[in-house]
């Protein structure tokens, strides 16, 4: 959609009223779509505009609420991609996603116990879902529950067995608990899968040497 059809547009809103529901759908998923272009291309004010028209079509429309909480969380607006997975998920709480991005932008915010809780209900949506199993782990090991995050490393690990970052997490926390040979292990799969992984593994593995508590 042009500049110039995306702005007339905008003038077609005083006409919402006089659409059918099925009408202000469609064209409510349409903009959706033009938002998710603008995201691709890293214009994330263009998106996050397109999904306030969005919105205007239909106000409690979860999935135009979600695609511009991750707008707002591209662009670094925390605060407001917080508010608008709580939106969506007000309307529908099965959106897994949500949860689980919801519950990330709350763990890099120190609120542990909303992250966990946020991980909690994206398991319990979908007990596959191995990123929340991993961040969730990672959650447990900051409020100090390492016996909790082994549980969740190695769930994910069992649900997907090529999963490299838990593997990584749960080495790390072996081998702050002195189990060298099966933190290596861990390690070793993990580099198997993603050779990247190894300058990174070093690193860590050189701090807690020198920071064993």
């Amino acid at each position: 959609m042009s500049n110039s059809v995306f702005l007339i547009s905008v003038g077609l809103l005083l006409c919402v009223g006089e659409l059918t529901a099925e009408t202000r759908q469609q064209t409510a998923l349409s903009y959706i779509e033009v938002g998710d272009k603008f995201i691709h291309q890293g214009d994330f004010d263009r998106a996050i505009g397109a999904y306030n028209i969005a919105l205007q079509f239909v106000p409690d429309f979860a999935p135009a609420f979600f695609h511009r909480a991750v707008a707002y969380e591209r662009r670094g607006d925390v605060l407001k991609a917080i508010a608008d997975y709580t939106n969506a998920l007000d309307i529908v709480p099965g959106l897994t996603t949500a949860w689980y991005n919801r519950g990330n932008l709350r763990l890099n915010e120190g609120d542990l116990d909303g992250a966990l809780s946020d991980f909690d209900k994206a398991v319990a949506s979908d007990p596959r879902y191995v990123m929340a199993y991993n961040n969730r782990g990672i959650a447990k090991i900051a409020k100090g529950d390492t016996d909790g995050a082994m549980a969740d490393f190695t769930e994910a690990i069992k649900i997907d067995p090529h999963h490299p970052e838990a593997y990584v997490n749960r080495g790390l926390l072996r081998l702050q608990q002195g189990m060298k040979t099966e933190a290596e292990r861990d390690f070793a799969r993990s580099i198997a899968v993603r050779p990247s992984l190894k300058s990174f593994i070093e690193s860590r593995m050189s701090l807690i040497s020198q920071n064993p508590n």
